[in-house]
This record gives C-alpha cells, structure tokens and sequence, in this order.
C-alpha cells in the first residue's frame, strides 16, 4: 500500500489479538501493516491471548521503543524461520511421565529474548499491554454480593514497565503462562500469579478489555479465523480435532462479543434518534451513563476464507506459516485502508 490517507487528529486505537496456535503467524503479518501506518493508527492498548500474548508482547516493546516496524519484522521472521516443531517445544521426559505436557516453552522464551534484543529505542512512547492468563487455582470474583471463584487473569503492564530487563522478563513469563496450550505445553509458574494453562480457555477475544478507562476510540481485533466457518468436522481426528476445538473456542466468544457491541452501538444510535423527536438531550446522557454505553468503532482484521492446513499442522510446514504472514498483511492493508478512508470523511 503505497499511498498513505493523512488524519489531522489520529484515533487511539486498542489492539485485540486473539489466539491461533500456529496461525499467530497471521497476526505477524497484521502487525507489518499496523507498524507501517504507526503515525495514523496509534495503538496504546494490547491485549493478548494465547499466541496473540506472545505477538502483542513483542509488538508492545516495540511500541514503546518507537520501532514498531523492527518489531514486526522480528515476528514476521520469527514465525517463518522459527515456527517448527522442534523450536516451539522442548520435549521433557519429566513432564510427559507426569501427564503435564509433551513438553515446555522455553526454546519460545529464548527465541522471545533474541527478538527483543533490537527493541531499545529510547522513544518512551505510551502502551498498556494486559495479557490473559488461565489461572488454575482461580481468582476470587464476585457475583452480586456473593464470593465466587473466576479462572480468567488479567495482567497488565505499563510504560516504563517496559524498560528494565526485570520487567521484560517478567512480561516474557507472563505470555508464555498464557500460551501453554494443554497437553502441548506443561503448565508456566508465573511469578505473583501460580501455575497458568492457555488464557484461550477463559476469553481469547477479550474485548471488553480494551474499553479500559474510556480513552480508546477504536478496537482492532486480530484473528485468524473467517467470518463463516467453512471447515467440515467431519472426520477429523487427532491434532485437527483439537484444532477445530480451539477455533470453535476462538470464533463462539468473539462472535458473542461482536453482537453485543453492534447492540450498543444500535442502542445508541435509537437514543440520538429521540434527540430529534424532542427528548431532552440530558436525559440521553443520563440513560447512556446508567447503562455505561458509549460509541466503539470495532475494526475487524480476518482472512475472507480459511487458512489453509490446521492450526498445529503448520508447526511442521514453514510455506503454510509464510502463506498465513502475508494473508494477515493482506487483510490489514485492506481494513487499514478503509478505516482511514471513513476517518477522512
């Protein structure tokens, strides 16, 4: 994409990057786009699960550091070259006897640490990355008055929590615990938080989340998944099954949560509409307060058709990785296009 679209006043932007297993790689390629149009779409909140954890951990150093196009590049490599098997698990006897996982995740710290080491630009840009975790001895939540036990975690981190090597370490921990997808990698001990599996299982497409404080004005969500499913299940077995389970997983609560924001957004659309029939404009901000509804501008980013091969297949072919990088650029280049274009208007 060759021409830019220039805005006066660029909107802050949340980023909502779900996960895929091994179609995060898609999300690299979003991220290319994103970072080549850092100026027009500023993003200052992450939000990661699963795969997306790992991307958005990365990308958010780079954000900070004012070299989102490093970092993005550094992804893209990272899943094309080092995307395999043999580098996303580290098999372990111990844990395999003790029905854990096959193994653990850290050949994908080490990889994580080596990316990151040209991520030290001193920009000191603003960025909120939360990072959802499944907690398996829970969080103590609330229903109503009554104590109830949630599995979702949200860490979050901030600014100059970014900039000490403690920090990094513990952000690189923290999406780690948040990608250990079960039976494929043992549980991740997070520092502060206890033992943590795949944050997919609680909420993979958070977006509630990127509301936060009320100061994000548009919500990008990330995933590799299309808006119509077109995969049989039939006679799927093994890895595929378990595919199509996470993608169920991915695609059932993003979909919930998609409907519920196209309700407020209609909602408030019916409340401007009695401004014109008379209704006291205050009474409208009164009604939108009591219900917490404001506008959300919701951009998706998704393939138009399915990926192709299954979410773990392409841990063992690097052409199906390289294919899923530049469909997410691809699809990006498109909504960034349009979402600027309406922006101009």
């Amino acid at each position: 994409m060759n021409e830019r679209i220039t805005r006066h006043v660029p909107k802050s932007t949340a980023l909502i990057l779900a996960g895929a297993v091994a179609k995060g790689a898609f999300e690299a390629g979003v991220l290319g786009a994103l970072a080549d149009h850092a100026a027009e779409v500023p993003i200052r909140r992450i939000i990661g699960t699963s795969s997306g954890a790992l991307n958005g951990a990365l990308y958010a150093l780079g954000v900070r550091a004012g070299e989102e196009v490093k970092a993005a590049r550094a992804l893209a490599t990272l899943w094309e070259q080092s995307g395999s098997w043999h580098n996303a698990l580290k098999l372990d006897l111990r844990e395999i006897i003790e029905r854990k996982g096959l193994g653990t995740a850290a050949r994908i710290r080490s990889l994580l640490y080596e990316a990151a080491k040209g991520l030290r630009g001193s920009a000191g840009r603003p960025i909120d990355l939360q990072l959802v975790l499944t907690r398996l001895d829970g969080d103590r939540g609330s229903i109503g008055v009554e104590a109830a036990t949630t599995y979702e975690h949200v860490a979050r981190f901030r600014d100059a929590e970014f900039d000490s090597e403690g920090h990094r370490a513990r952000i690189f921990e923290t999406a780690l615990g948040s990608a250990a997808f079960p039976g494929m990698f043992a549980p991740v001990d997070v520092r502060g938080i206890g033992l943590c599996i795949d944050g997919g299982a609680v909420n993979n497409t958070p977006i509630k989340l990127a509301l936060g404080d009320g100061t994000v004005e548009r919500v990008i969500v990330v995933t590799a998944q299309p808006l119509l499913a077109q995969e049989q299940s039939q006679g799927l077995s093994g890895l595929d099954l378990v595919s199509h389970f996470a993608q169920i997983l991915v695609n059932e609560r993003l979909y919930r949560d998609l409907r519920d924001a196209e309700s407020v957004n209609r909602h408030l659309a019916e409340l401007e509409a009695l401004v014109r029939d008379g209704v006291s404009p205050e009474v409208i901000q009164k009604v939108k307060a009591i219900f917490g509804w404001k506008p959300l501008e919701l951009v998706q980013i998704r393939p138009p058709d399915a990926l192709p091969g299954s979410a773990f297949r392409a841990f063992s072919n690097g052409s199906l990785r390289r294919e899923y990088i530049l469909a997410g650029r691809e699809a990006a280049e498109i909504a960034i296009r349009t979402a600027l274009s309406t922006d101009a208007r």
